[in-house]
């Protein structure tokens, strides 16, 4: 982007509390402010109580000559009496790249909604695995999403694009850690799919600050990573073992009794060989499909019609006849509405999820918001700048952060929206060396929604941010 922008806290706590709002918000041209929700908790978590603040507001965003062009929505999480110097803040998102940033605010924050007893109501709970107890968690919405809103239609090509968005989300970091007092604080970012390429554009305009600021640490989840990196292996190379999980999950393939990690291993192993040579040699016989058939549970027929390596799609809806697995977790599977009534937005069947989600925003944290809450707008998606400036490969960024953040990725076995190996390898490939530490999960593309999987993985995620901490 070619300007900087600015942004100032919409009702502030630190300017309620002096009786005066920010100077922006002050202007004639600009919004009414909307006051900081602030609630308090306590949560045990790990044998640990943690006496938390919790903030829900906006932060109004404006362009160089101070106009108000829109907002960003967060939900902090701060622990009480803690340590600024010492006491991690982490800032958190999901994807889309047109997606509120409710998926993980469901399964990390320290409440979270669930199913009541009576059918169709849903109830706030304490969130045991919630890594609170190791990091401050502010959960942020790209304007456009969740309760961040425009002021005016021409203003969302300025934040609707690689780039844009990453400048975005960068002045709102800058801006919420220098009214909070945290600019010394260990800053880390988590971003989950395309929040891992949100998390380079970050880093790179924090890096690139008059006062740098810089990140002890980078969490990336199931992530994409942006554009311009090395050539990577082919894509059913990457995808072959994840595609076997799913197939081991239902019992599909000639390996369905070898015990999951066995099977992973193997997988890989033979996709890196003796599948990557099939490929690239177009050595398409009946006894190669015979074999990948075996891997991944599709009839062999269809594996060699499709010249060994059938499409992401073609693996959803062949592997169970009559059904379609879910993008982002196989081991889901439904059968499939009628064409024109299918839709890509999530529902919950034992309550409304929508509802639960508003719920909490506004009964539990006392937020009052100016709009409708959006959680997936498809016209962001539509619509979003690939064009790009600068470096946009994540890898690469991180490599060269003068900061030297650790970077921690995490990924499932059963994600057939980012197969796990794609951004593993890039990883393992783009020279972090000791800084990268890498944890793969009988998961899907949410690694922390897997209720099974979930304890272990958040303490994974404490351990990241204890050695960090120790340097």
């Amino acid at each position: 982007m070619a300007w900087d922008r600015r942004s100032v806290l919409v009702g502030s706590a630190a300017a309620l509390a002096a009786g005066a709002l920010p100077a922006a918000a002050q202007t004639s041209t600009s919004p009414t402010a909307i006051p900081t929700a602030v609630r308090e908790g306590r949560i045990t978590v790990r044998g640990r109580t943690i006496d938390y603040r919790a903030e829900a507001g906006e932060r109004v965003m404006t362009n160089p000559a101070g106009q108000p062009r829109a907002t960003i929505f967060s939900v902090a999480y701060l622990q009480k009496g803690a340590n600024p110097k010492t006491r991690p803040v982490s800032f958190v998102w999901n994807g889309g790249p047109g997606g509120a940033t409710w998926h993980l605010r469901e399964h990390l924050s320290p409440k979270m909604t669930v199913a009541a007893k009576m059918r169709g109501h849903y109830a706030f709970v304490a969130n045991p695995d919630s890594p609170i107890d190791a990091t401050d968690l502010v959960f942020i919405d790209a304007p456009g999403t969740g309760y961040s809103r425009f002021f005016t239609e021409d203003a969302k090509p300025e934040y609707w694009g690689v780039e844009q968005d990453g400048a975005a989300f960068a002045d709102f970091i800058a801006g919420w850690l220098a009214d909070h007092g945290r600019l010394g604080s260990p800053v880390f970012l988590i971003g989950e799919s395309y929040g891992g390429t949100r998390a380079g554009q970050i880093a790179k305009v924090l890096a690139a600050r008059p006062k740098p600021v810089g990140l002890a640490g980078v969490v990336l989840i199931s992530p994409t990573l942006g554009s311009g990196g090395p050539p990577n292996a082919p894509a059913p190379v990457l995808a072959l073992p994840s595609l076997a999980a799913v197939a081991h999950f239902h019992k599909r393939g000639a390996y369905a009794n070898l015990p999951l990690d066995r099977l992973v291993a193997q997988a890989e192993a033979f996709a890196d060989g003796p599948y990557a040579r099939m490929l690239a040699q177009g050595q398409v016989t009946q006894a190669n499909a015979d074999t990948v058939a075996g891997y991944i549970g599709l009839p062999p027929e269809v594996v060699y019609d499709a010249k060994l390596a059938p499409s992401l799609q073609q693996f959803r809806t062949g592997l169970i006849p009559g059904e379609r697995l879910d993008g982002g977790d196989g081991r889901e599977h439904r059968v499939p509405p009628p064409p024109a009534q299918d839709t890509v937005v999530s529902a919950n069947d034992a309550y409304d999820l929508h509802a639960a989600i508003v719920g909490l925003l506004t009964d539990e944290l006392g937020y009052t918001p100016a709009g409708p809450y959006v959680r997936d707008p498809v016209e962001a998606n539509r619509r979003w700048n690939q064009t790009l400036t600068g470096p946009a490969y994540t890898p690469q960024i991180l490599r060269g952060l003068p900061s030297k953040p650790k970077v921690f990725l995490v990924a499932g076995w059963y994600d057939l929206i980012v197969p796990y190996r794609t951004p593993v390898n890039a990883l393992a490939a783009a020279g972090l060396g000791e800084r990268l530490e890498t944890h793969v999960y009988p998961t899907g593309h949410g690694v922390y929604e897997d209720l099974a999987s979930r304890p272990t993985a958040t303490d994974d995620l404490r351990a990241f941010y204890r050695r960090v901490a120790r340097g």
